[in-house]
């Protein structure tokens, strides 16, 4: 018959809707089971890269001298060798080292904390003028390498009676601790509603009460975060360290670390060298750990907006 269209035949199994959308977006299920396999090959392989010299240095250290001149390298040692470690121990000045990098970073951290905190929440909270200057300033000072504030910081301590001490280096590390305390916990303070402020001064709080019921504790995820970095500069350091401490029982572990492996003594030693970078970095490496889950949140809190 005229205009008549003969219908076309119905297949015999209809497609399930999660297959017309893998088909659609051009992935199937054994496709992205192959990528994943291949993001985690590729992920495990670099994880190994990167902690192959960890495990090198570890590996040096229990190592026995015939091991590690040998002209044939080893992965795995013959026997264990603990003396490098009885060797460092030995030295009179580790401890004083890893004493006084204790005081200086604890002391410059605190302190940071303290005064970039109350700095972060002016910053964050209050206008006025030249606050847009001051946070490009925090930024600027950031990018300056301490190697050229280490002569005008010498100069200046001396003077003031606070050279070779404590409290001269601390005032010297919170050059580098504070910028980084502030550009930090802005953006923390920033993703705290203002409205939760003006609810606690409505219901009776005063400016002081807001902050310490308000604004510290939600902050304490950033405080975490920013005072473990802030530990780990601070332990690191060595421009000033070395420029600004010249008593032996007052140098940092880094200081120490240096003229340890430059020693005539102990300067063909590898493994008692590796032995003393490893117990240097071990406070650092057990902080992180023990706060790993909180630094983790802590980022991920502050990277909403800011």
């Amino acid at each position: 018959m005229a205009g008549f269209t003969p219908a076309r035949p119905m297949p015999d199994r209809l497609p399930a809707a999660g297959q017309t959308k893998l088909h659609a977006r051009g992935t199937r299920p054994g496709e992205k089971r192959a990528m994943t396999a291949l993001w985690n090959t590729i992920a495990v392989a670099f994880g190994l890269v990167m902690a192959f010299p960890i495990y090198w240095m570890i590996l040096t250290t229990v190592k026995s001298n015939h091991d590690l001149l040998a002209q044939d390298p080893t992965f795995w040692p013959t026997h264990f060798d603990l003396s490098s470690y009885r060797t460092v121990f030995s030295d009179p000045d580790f401890l004083n080292s890893m004493r006084s990098t204790a005081i200086i970073t604890i002391g410059s951290v605190i302190a940071g904390l303290v005064v970039g905190f109350l700095a972060a929440v002016a910053v964050a909270r209050f206008r006025f003028r030249g606050r847009n200057p001051f946070i490009v300033a925090i930024l600027v000072v950031q990018m300056v390498p301490l190697l050229t504030i280490a002569i005008p910081l010498f100069i200046v301590l001396n003077k003031a009676g606070l050279y070779d001490q404590y409290l001269g280096v601390i005032l010297a590390y919170l050059v580098f601790t504070i910028p980084y305390v502030v550009w930090t916990l802005r953006s923390f303070i920033v993703n705290i509603p203002v409205e939760l402020d003006e609810a606690a001064m409505v219901d009776g709080c005063t400016r002081w009460g807001a902050f310490f019921r308000i604004i510290l504790p939600l902050s304490m995820p950033g405080l975490v975060t920013t005072g473990v970095y802030a530990w780990i500069q601070a332990w690191n350091e060595f421009v000033l360290a070395n420029t600004l401490l010249s008593s032996n029982g007052k140098r940092t572990s880094m200081v120490w670390l240096s003229f340890y492996s430059a020693s005539p003594t102990h300067g063909a030693d590898y493994g008692s060298q590796m032995a003393g970078a490893l117990l240097v970095s071990l406070p650092v490496i057990i902080l992180f750990v023990i706060f790993q889950r909180r630094v983790a949140s802590g980022l991920t809190a502050g990277a909403v907006k800011g």
